[in-house]
């Protein structure tokens, strides 16, 4: 870990136990927050993938954020109080990619705290479509001692489930650093016999599911374009057919309109300027990004490139309260990220 990611992990403890966060709340908390998550498994599941998040971390962030004050609404209903912010706090919910954990797991869950949330339908989870390179790749490190990919002068031991998530972890992030390292992560998966395409509909939302998740009134449904690719390496024509293309058929399966879009990725490096405005143009009220910090008044101009905050197997109070004051933003401010602006 380099010095850049060593601060960047310590900065929610320092700012919890320091006091520190509290006065950068008042400047950078914002009216609310609006939460990303992907796949919610049992408690018991060994997982790789910062994207799996244990039905016990998002029970206790909900309890947590409760005994906090915070309100629970939809995205529609986070966005209107950006109008008239008020005294209260609040915290939208969302889900990305469309796993049947949601509906299984998550759903249940979020009944119980009457929270509404939105899922971001990737179609291509439903067909096979999708390039789920993310799931080849846990399977490819979950499936072998040692990980070797020469382009990337790459060589990673993952004996045991401890070197497993590093290794996942670390060319993780190599790809999100540089996305043309995928080619050569995803020619050592094929080279392996894993089909991405076979595990995402193993996981995915079926058709049938997907209308019993929209059937909640908790529960809006948004689309996370058809095959989840990296939209500012594709030509506008394409950009624009990934989007229109899983927003139909999501709507073919559900009878109705579906207005809300999370761009894949969703850092500088995958969308932009460009994505906003063709998200405009193809008619979607809201996008949203992973571009890091809290909502403000502000950003009832900025629909089409609205802030997140993960929530994932690691979070705790220090966590999630350096993510509700808006210590994110207030680095990005001092420090800048890269990787979240956009």
């Amino acid at each position: 870990m380099n010095a850049r990611a060593i601060l960047k992990s310590a900065v929610p403890l320092i700012a919890h136990y320091s006091g520190i966060g509290k006065a950068l709340a008042v400047r950078y908390r914002g009216s609310g927050v609006i939460f990303v998550l992907h796949s919610i498994i049992g408690n018991s599941v060994a997982y790789l993938e910062d994207l799996r998040c244990p039905i016990d971390v998002l029970e206790h962030t909900l309890s947590w954020l409760k005994r906090g004050g915070f309100a629970f609404v939809s995205l529609d209903q986070a966005l209107a109080r950006l109008a008239d912010p008020g005294d209260e706090r609040f915290c939208a919910f969302t889900f990305d990619d469309g796993y049947a954990d949601n509906l299984t797991h998550a759903l249940p869950l979020m009944e119980r705290f009457a929270a509404p949330f939105t899922v971001y339908v990737s179609s291509g989870m439903i067909t096979g479509e999708i390039d789920a390179w993310w799931l080849g790749l846990a399977a490819l490190i979950r499936t072998h001692d040692a990980i070797d990919i020469p382009e990337l002068d790459l060589r990673l031991d993952c004996a045991d489930h401890a070197g497993k998530r590093r290794a996942y972890l670390a060319v993780e992030a190599r790809i999100h650093a540089n996305y043309s390292a995928l080619g050569p992560v995803k020619a050592a998966i094929a080279a392996a016999g894993i089909d991405c395409g076979a595990l995402a509909r193993r996981e995915a939302l079926s058709a049938a599911q997907l209308r019993q998740l929209a059937a909640s009134p908790l529960v809006t449904i948004g689309t996370h374009t058809a095959r989840h690719i990296n939209l500012a390496r594709a030509p506008a024509h394409e950009v624009e057919r990934e989007m229109i293309t899983g927003r139909r058929a999501l709507e073919n399966i559900l009878g109705r309109e579906v207005v809300h879009f999370a761009y894949p990725f969703g850092n500088a490096r995958a969308c932009g300027p460009r994505e906003a405005q063709i998200a405009r143009d193809v008619g979607f009220r809201t996008a949203v990004t992973l571009r890091r910090g809290t909502l403000f008044p502000e950003h009832r101009d900025r629909l089409y490139a609205l802030p997140r905050e993960p929530l994932t197997g690691d979070d705790n109070p220090a966590t999630l309260q350096s993510k509700v004051a808006g210590v994110n933003r207030a680095l990005q401010s001092l420090f800048g990220d890269p990787v979240a602006r956009m």
